[in-house]
Order: structure tokens, then sequence, then C-alpha cells
């Protein structure tokens, strides 16, 4: 991981109740992560797959099944390759934001995991 990384990504805590686009579920069928990007930071920012080049862009993660540590990459459109520092802690039910700070125009992919695997997956544009 490179140093900096905070800087493109920072965590914050939002409020829970926002309906999200992404799920990843659990064995059992039941969603066990919510997971999306949106042009905004606030828990009332929609889900998007474009987000003007001036915008605030937030990966946000939800954990539905128990507390659970979280981790949060992002691609940038030049290939480089940008995670949290250390796992973030996710209290079941609460709603987290990551920002992403860029103002690359093009292709971002971001990717979620928890305990090293990959739980989910959003690619967005940045126009």
């Amino acid at each position: 991981m490179k140093k900096g990384l905070m800087s493109a990504l920072a965590l914050v805590a939002v409020a829970t109740g926002l309906m999200v686009a992404a799920v990843s579920s659990s064995s059992a069928g039941t969603p066990a992560f919510e997971h999306y990007v949106a042009c905004g930071l606030s828990r009332k920012a929609s889900p998007a797959n474009v987000c003007p080049v001036k915008s605030k862009k937030g990966a946000f993660f939800k954990s539905t099944q128990g507390e659970v540590k979280y981790t949060v990459c992002v691609k940038f459109p030049k290939k480089e390759h940008l995670c949290t520092e250390k796992p973030q802690v996710a209290e079941e039910g609460t709603l987290y934001v990551n920002k992403i700070t860029s103002t690359s125009v093009g292709k971002h992919e971001v990717t979620w995991y928890v305990k090293g695997k990959k739980v989910g997956t959003t690619v967005f544009r940045v126009k």
C-alpha cells in the first residue's frame, strides 16, 4: 500500500436508513453487506454510476450480519490502486462512507473486502 492513502480515502460515519444499490449475501441468502458509490457523502446521496469531476464522491458500506472489519480499495483511471491503510470496524446496521477525493476523469473501480475476501465491486465514471 502507498503512503498518503487516507488523502484519497477518509472514513466518515453516516446515519443508517438509506436504500442501497448492491448487496453481498451470506451463505443463508440474507444480505450480509450493502455497498455502493454515490456522488455525495450524506446518507441521502443516491447510488450513482457517473459523478461530475467536481462533486464529492463516496464509497458506502454497511454490515447487516454483525460487526466486521472491512477494507475499501479504489482503482483509478491511470491504474493507480489505493486502499485504506488498516481494516476499519463497521458496526452492524451503521452506514459508513469512505471519501473518494479523485478528480481524475475516467473509470474508477471500488472494491470492498471483509477478512481479506472480496465482498463487492462497483465501477463508476468521473466526467
